[in-house]
């Protein structure tokens, strides 16, 4: 079979980010094992990377910020615009949207670990506000790959206003679309700090593991 395990897939992304001196990131879902291979593939790499995890309700968030952050990584994410995701509501499991107050307290409880949070998902200026509100130490200005809301607009054209509005009070990533090295110039003369690339390692994965991540 040509079938690559997550296990697989992830640890090439965070030890190819590592080798190329970036810091990959791992993702979560309703299936365990997606959780399961990030919390692996962390290990392995000594924390470097950083957990993104789906706002989940009561105590199964937190008891998956306990599993992420338990080797070491630095940082936590947790992707809010997956509130509204129709993949995760046809297997049974909605995400609804957490209110500043929520936000708040996991945010609270990542600091008290000694970790940084980031919320990703940020379209709006009067996101932005809620996340420094809430306390957060970044935002990704990211609509979910267009996956979440149809007729969304390109984070490039969202990310100027969001950047007048926090800019130098956060750390402001983006994605969306960054492919090429012109791209990452493009999203920084826009007013972000730093960007995260998705999509295109796939195929650099399943071409050459982690010297594929390395090399793109």
């Amino acid at each position: 079979s040509d079938a690559m395990s997550e296990d697989d897939y992830i640890f090439a992304i965070l030890e190819g980010s590592r080798a190329a001196g970036v810091i990959g990131c791992t993702g979560d879902g309703v299936p365990p094992f997606i959780i399961d291979a990030a919390v692996k593939a962390l290990k392995a790499c000594n924390g470097h990377g950083i957990p993104f995890i789906k706002p989940w309700e009561g105590k199964e968030l937190f008891e998956k910020i306990d599993r992420v952050l338990a080797d070491g990584s630095p940082i936590l994410g947790v992707d809010v615009d997956a509130a509204g995701l129709i993949t995760l509501r046809k297997m049974g499991r909605p995400v609804m949207p957490m209110s500043v107050t929520e936000l708040e307290t996991v945010v609270r409880y990542v600091h008290d670990m000694g970790r940084k949070f980031i919320v990703k998902g940020i379209m709006t200026v009067a996101g932005a506000l809620k996340a420094k509100e809430a306390g957060a130490s970044a935002i990704v200005v990211s609509n979910h790959g267009g996956r979440v809301l149809d007729q969304c607009p390109a984070t490039a054209e969202v990310l100027p206003a969001i950047a007048d509005a926090v800019g130098g009070q956060m750390t402001i990533l983006v994605d969306g679309g960054i492919r090429t090295g012109m791209d990452v110039f493009k999203a920084l003369a826009l007013g972000a700090d730093a960007v995260l690339i998705g999509r295109p390692f796939v195929p650099m994965v399943y071409g050459d593991g982690a010297q594929g991540v390395a090399t793109y």
